[in-house]
C-alpha cells in the first residue's frame, strides 16, 4: 500500500469528519494487511514508524516528481496564457494548490494585505486551484482583496495553463501547515521561480536549502519575507539557480525504481 500522508490522524482538523472516519478506518484495515508500505517521503516514513509503531524495514519511500512541462520559460513563450488571465511576466506572485485551512491561506492573504499598498499593486497575489472544504473565511478574504485590487483567484487552472501560470510569476508562495510531499514546491522550482513556503512536515525535503522558508504563523514574519522574496535580487539570483539544481535531484525514473525496488522487497518477505 502507499501511503501520501497521515493528516487524517494527527491533524484531523484539516479534513471533514467523514473523511477522517472512512480514511482512518481504511488506513489502519490496509496497515493489517499490507507487507510493505510505501510513503513519498522520509518524513511520511518516520511519521508512519513513529504512529503506527511499524518497523521501518516495512517502509520504503519513493519521492515524486514534476513533469517535463514545468521549465523556465521566456516573457514572449508565456505571452498568450497570461494574457488570458490578465497578467504580467514576472508580475505577480503565485500560489497554486486547493483552497483550505491546510493551506494556511488565510494567513498568507493577511501577510500580503500587510505589504506596502504601492507593492501589492504591482505584484498582486494569484491564487489557482479548486475550492476545498471549511474555506468561507479564505473566500470572504480573497473577495475583499480582489475587490481591493491586490488579489486574483483564477479556480481551478487548465493542465495546460498551470505551468505557463508558474513560469511567469515572479515569486512561488506556498505556506502549508503539512504536506505529505509538496509537489507545487517542486513544480516552482523546476520552472525557475524562487520559492517562499515553510519549514513544515516533507517541505524542507523538497526545498533542500534552495527556497526561503517562512514561520507559517509568524504574519509580520511572513510579511518581511514575500518582501524579501519579490525584491532582494541576490537571494532571487541564487534561489533561481539553486531551485533548478535542486528539482534536477527528483525524476519519475528515480520515483519508478525506488517503486520496483519496494515491490520485490515485498516478493522476497513473502518467499
Amino acid at each position: 500500500m502507499t501511503i501520501h500522508d497521515l493528516s487524517v490522524f494527527t491533524m484531523p482538523d484539516f479534513h471533514p469528519r467523514e473523511r477522517v472516519l472512512y480514511l482512518s478506518r481504511e488506513i489502519e484495515s490496509s496497515l493489517d494487511r499490507a507487507e510493505m508500505i510505501l510513503a513519498d517521503s522520509d518524513y511520511i516514513k518516520a511519521e508512519i514508524v513513529s504512529y503506527f509503531g511499524i518497523s521501518e524495514e516495512r517502509i520504503g519511500v519513493a519521492k515524486l516528481a514534476c513533469g517535463q512541462e514545468f521549465h523556465p520559460r521566456s516573457a514572449r513563450d508565456t505571452s498568450s496564457v497570461l494574457k488570458t488571465y490578465d497578467l504580467e511576466y514576472h508580475g505577480y506572485t503565485l500560489y497554486a494548490g486547493t483552497i483550505e485551512p491546510r493551506k494556511n491561506l488565510s494567513v498568507l492573504l493577511e501577510a500580503y494585505k500587510r505589504l506596502p499598498a504601492h507593492v501589492r499593486r504591482q505584484y498582486p497575489l494569484v491564487l489557482a486551484g479548486y475550492k476545498g472544504w471549511n474555506n468561507a473565511d479564505i473566500m470572504a478574504r480573497l473577495d475583499l482583496g480582489q475587490r481591493e485590487g491586490w488579489v486574483k483567484y483564477l479556480g481551478f487552472v487548465p493542465n495546460d495553463d498551470l505551468p505557463v501560470l508558474y513560469a511567469g510569476a515572479r515569486l512561488f508562495a506556498f505556506p502549508s501547515l503539512y504536506e505529505g510531499f509538496g509537489l507545487p514546491v517542486l513544480e516552482a522550482m523546476a520552472s525557475g521561480v524562487p520559492v517562499l513556503t515553510s519549514k513544515r512536515s516533507s517541505l524542507p525535503e523538497v526545498g533542500a536549502s534552495a527556497v526561503l522558508y517562512t514561520d507559517p504563523e509568524d504574519v509580520d514574519g511572513m510579511r518581511n519575507d514575500l518582501e524579501r522574496g519579490l525584491f532582494d535580487d541576490a537571494w532571487r539570483e541564487t534561489a533561481i539557480t539553486d531551485g533548478l539544481s535542486q528539482a534536477g535531484r527528483f525524476s519519475w525514473k528515480q520515483c519508478a525504481e525506488d517503486t520496483i525496488a519496494v515491490y520485490r522487497a515485498t516478493l522476497d518477505r513473502s518467499t
